[in-house]
């Protein structure tokens, strides 16, 4: 029995091919059943297995569209909490053993999805193994088991990022075994909750623990900035399935699209749960991770910014001026000192103040021969002129600017052009011309970069822990060496 994306259900011959790692295949034939599913003799099918059909597809078909409802409505803001296998187009095959059902989610091709049933003689013990790709197995009893040769296996290496070498350090296969004789039907939840017995879906996750130990650690004079960490990641089995669910015998009390509903409801609450839950406990662990993630995450559109022109770079540091002064406790745009007008104005504890001036990312700082550019010129004597006016007007500038506190002279910082611009003569010019004016810093947006990157792991760890599905968590620094 299938159903298309459009709802309408109908009885189709056909056979299923299973390739282990592969989406399934339904090819039609009038003249066969689903192969290795159905003994051909059974291939007229009763008035009650058609009638079995006819629930599970209309439950799963409601279950679908359910999801699909809250997803795009009330539930809206909590799609990314869905699992894939509900929230992408799926294809849904459902198998009624004898006992027990197995429902298996494949991606769709296109857009278009369909969903089928068939009804067989064979059991969970010879069918759960094959449906999903030899992951699920369910022993005729608690003797030992042996899975066969075809179970997935995942195996984890070390890697050498300098040489490119790879170690093996460990393998397993992610398997479940659930012996018949262990489950109790008894202990299922009355209808119209769902008679599930096991779900799970391609994703597993990964948690290691170990250590960061800093290159000089052997450096009799180097501080201990050792951490012990847990990583968590994600990654997919290689199987062909999205999710694959092991349902109890089949019940008419419990297939009624009319609890479909409550299914999806309950599922979608349950998973947001656990991946709250789930947070929480990491988050106890390591309460920086928000932290780490919002800098990485404002480095990162930095460094995209200045590929582009100068006004959403300065727009964007103005939204988080923290990268330009991360301990500021109040901080003033376009603040105007006589004739000149700041691009910042920073106060810092203990009323320090810090002038800063932006010039273009595009700029150059050093012609070809060497000498300095007419923009940072202009960048210095910029600087300069804010000095001299608040050194002639210190009293207006504390009392009518508010800039309570302020010194004559204040440090300041430019920041203009980028890093792969300069040579390693133009650095040691820039070393001399901050020398000249010792409360000067003169940096580039790359300098800017590794500067707030600099400070932000000095408080909350690296923030070159958020690749891929991979998250870090730090423990609390320890010395080795007490």
């Amino acid at each position: 029995m299938a159903s298309n994306q459009d709802g309408n259900i109908s009885e189709k011959s056909g056979r299923v091919e299973i390739q282990q790692g592969l989406p399934l295949r339904f090819l039609e034939d009038p003249k066969t059943a689903l192969e290795g599913l159905v003994n051909p003799k059974e291939r007229e099918r009763s008035p009650e297995d058609r009638e079995r059909s006819r629930l599970i597809a209309s439950t799963l078909k409601a279950y679908r569209e359910a999801f699909k409802t809250l997803l795009s409505g009330q539930y809206a803001e909590l799609r990314d909490y869905a699992p894939t296998y509900l929230k992408e187009p799926c294809n849904t095959t459902a198998i009624s053993c004898t006992n027990g059902i197995i429902v298996r989610y494949d991606l769709g091709k296109g857009g278009e999805t369909k969903l089928r049933v068939a009804v067989t003689n064979s059991n969970l013990t010879e069918l759960a193994p094959i449906f999903s790709d030899f992951v699920v197995h369910f022993p005729p009893n608690s003797e030992p088991y042996d899975p066969g040769p075809h179970v997935p296996k995942l195996e984890l290496a070390k890697v050498n990022f300098v040489s490119g070498a790879s170690q093996p350090i460990a393998s397993f296969s992610p398997i479940i075994l659930a012996p018949l004789t262990s489950l109790d039907l008894g202990a299922l939840p009355p209808p119209p909750k769902r008679p599930c017995l096991l779900s799970l879906t391609n994703e597993i996750q990964l948690v290691m623990e170990g250590s960061v130990v800093p290159a000089d650690a052997t450096t009799p004079s180097a501080v201990d900035r050792s951490h012990d960490f847990l990583a968590r990641g994600k990654m997919k089995l290689a199987v062909g399935w999205e999710a694959i669910e092991m349902y109890a015998p089949f019940d008419p009390n419990y297939w009624k699209p009319e609890y479909a509903a409550l299914w999806a409801e309950r599922d979608l609450l349950a998973a947001v749960v656990r991946k709250n839950l789930e947070d929480t406990q990491f988050a106890a662990i390591d309460p920086n991770v928000a932290a780490r993630k919002k800098f990485k995450n404002l480095l990162d559109q930095l460094q995209a910014l200045l590929e582009g022109p100068e006004e959403p770079v300065h727009q964007f540091l103005k939204a988080h001026p923290e990268l330009l002064c991360p301990v500021h406790t109040k901080c003033w745009s376009k603040r105007r000192l006589g004739d000149r007008v700041t691009d910042f104005v920073f106060r810092k504890p203990a009323n320090d103040y810090l002038l800063v001036e932006l010039e273009s990312p595009l700029r150059e700082l050093f012609r070809k021969d060497g000498q300095q550019r007419e923009e940072l010129t202009h960048a210095v004597n910029q600087i300069l002129d804010w000095r001299t006016y608040i050194e002639d007007n210190l009293a207006t500038v504390q009392e009518t600017l508010e800039l309570t506190g302020i010194s004559s002279n204040p440090s300041s910082t430019i920041v203009i052009g980028r890093s792969s611009a300069l040579s390693e003569e133009n650095r040691r010019k820039l070393v001399a011309l901050q020398n000249q004016n010792p409360k000067l810093q003169i940096l580039t947006y790359d300098d800017l970069i590794q500067t707030s990157k600099a400070w932000a792991e000095n408080l909350f760890g690296s923030l070159d822990t958020f690749e891929g599905n991979v998250e870090v968590y730090f423990a609390p620094s320890t010395s080795r060496n007490s």
